[in-house]
């Protein structure tokens, strides 16, 4: 738990990675293993470690609302497909996944703290 919350903008990135890998091969499978939809879950999880650590780690203010409004749609669209609430065309899946990974991204490189003060509170 440690390491994740320690490196959460690359473990952010490659769990974002890996979940637009799944939204994408999800419609290509023709008969869907019930593991293979339980990923949704675990994802919504994984996702939710690395925004709640890269929140508490970055220096810019405005990243914060932007991850938790970036998480928000993300766990949305992959609650939404396991219930089927409304149908919504996979590319809001593809832009959830991809939003909360160029967030990471961009946190990874311009929003660390210099010295461990900066991110205190």
């Amino acid at each position: 738990m440690r390491l994740v919350l320690k490196n959460s903008d690359a473990f952010g990135i490659v769990a974002s990675t890996l979940c637009l890998i799944h939204c994408v091969l999800t419609p290509l499978l023709f008969v869907l293993p019930l593991w293979w939809k339980g990923l949704n879950i675990i994802f919504i999880i994984v996702s939710f470690l690395a925004v709640y650590g890269s929140t508490k780690n970055t220096s810019k203010s405005f990243m914060k609302p932007l991850f938790w409004m970036s998480f928000t749609l993300l766990a949305f669209v992959l609650l939404n497909e396991e219930i089927h609430l409304f149908h919504l065309p996979e590319l809001v899946t593809y832009f959830a996944a991809v939003n909360i990974s160029f967030l990471h991204v961009y946190n990874l490189k311009y929003c660390k703290c210099k010295d461990d003060e900066c991110c205190t509170h």
